[in-house]
């Protein structure tokens, strides 16, 4: 049961499903598991979510590994790494709360103004992406943040909950999720984008060359009529040592012009398990929806335009696919809209062909020209 899931929080395969719908339900068990039974509404002491003090969402930290250079380098932040954020404006859930029951409005619980938790979650990126922070600060930072935003107010914590489960997109993959896995996948990155290696004997150089690219951009005064920083001595003797801190502290500070907010991609479509795809095969046999009915359609024409269509098409999935697995989902959305473009090209040549099929009386060729236009516009 519930004690079950805390010894082996990365055991999800037993939720069912696979892919996004399978993340979702494996992370919405687990937290849910976390949430104690006890005397109030949800469990956990007063306020209602268990876990931790006040009721809060309180997992245990995930233990990733530090960014590592080889022997003789150090590792140092890039100075051109620009800082980004999906944030978690919407976490997506509500809950009745009945400390709030009004019974002449028994709505009013669900209609209340969510807490704004997006300020945690943009913090924790900027924790994530700044060279040499670990991943326990990063969570005990979120974790402080969503109890000082949320206090006692049960559709808060309930959000923060979701939002450090479901930070990143959600992937269309087959394999059993592991969810501590999926937190070290979103900090290994960060600090992959964020860190770089130099020898020893330059960090310290290395450090400033960082600092001042920051304030180039977003606090000039803080150089002098050289570009240099003024004051450089006072900087190190407050931050030597903690320069992590100090870029944190100013990438935080600066956050609404330091730090991109980019669009969540949405989550790949629910793909049934296997049982339930042998259970449906004959209703996918007989469905012309499918991605391959327009190679079939090109393979019986003998149109050369087409043949070269699929094989664009072909190479632009492959891509595509290649893009989400390696999590570069802005090269997904770029080849997405290519793909888009082409076909509407390809329908455009379509419909002139079909159009001099009919003056032609050619009936036969100006059907099957039809034929591939609808199986076209479904895609």
């Amino acid at each position: 049961g519930a004690q079950a899931y805390r010894r082996s929080p990365a055991s999800c395969a037993v939720v069912g499903g696979k892919g996004a719908m399978a993340l979702l339900r494996c992370g919405t068990v687990l937290a849910l598991l976390h949430l104690q039974p006890a005397s109030s509404q949800f469990g956990g002491g007063p306020g209602g979510f268990g876990g931790g003090p006040g009721g809060a969402w309180n997992p245990p930290a995930p233990v990733c590994p530090p960014f590592k250079c080889k022997s003789g380098e150090v590792a140092v932040g890039r100075p051109d790494h620009k800082i980004w954020s999906y944030g978690c404006k919407e976490a997506g859930m509500n809950v009745f709360n009945m400390a709030d029951l009004d019974p002449s409005n028994p709505m009013a619980g669900l209609n209340k103004k969510k807490n704004d938790l997006d300020k945690c979650c943009v913090e924790k990126d900027i924790c994530k992406q700044t060279c040499g922070k670990t991943s326990k600060e990063c969570h005990d930072l979120f974790q402080k943040c969503s109890k000082k935003n949320c206090k006692n107010d049960q559709n808060c914590q309930l959000q923060a909950m979701m939002a450090d489960i479901m930070s990143d997109p959600m992937e269309d993959d087959a394999k059993k999720f592991d969810l501590e896995g999926a937190k070290c996948k979103a900090y290994n990155r960060g600090q992959k984008e964020s860190c770089m290696c130099v020898p020893k004997d330059d960090f310290k150089s290395a450090t400033e060359e960082k600092l001042k690219a920051f304030y180039r951009e977003f606090n000039p005064e803080k150089l002098g009529p050289d570009g240099e920083i003024k004051d450089v001595g006072d900087v190190w003797k407050k931050w030597e040592g903690k320069e992590a801190d100090m870029f944190m502290a100013l990438a935080t500070k600066y956050k609404a012009k330091a730090v991109e907010i980019r669009e969540k991609p949405k989550p790949p479509p629910y793909k049934p398990p296997k049982d339930v795809e042998d259970a449906g095969s004959s209703m996918e046999d007989a469905s012309a929806d499918t991605e391959d009915a327009p190679e079939a359609s090109a393979a019986d024409t003998g149109d050369e335009d087409e043949a070269s269509f699929e094989r664009l098409r072909s190479a632009l999935l492959a891509k595509k696919k290649a893009a989400i697995d390696d999590e570069d989902y802005d090269r997904a959305s770029v080849l997405k809209n290519d793909l888009k473009s082409l076909t509407e090209t390809e329908l455009e040549r379509l419909k002139k062909r079909k159009t001099e099929a009919i003056a032609a009386e050619d009936y036969v060729a100006a059907k099957k020209v039809k034929d591939r236009i609808a199986r076209l516009s479904e895609l």
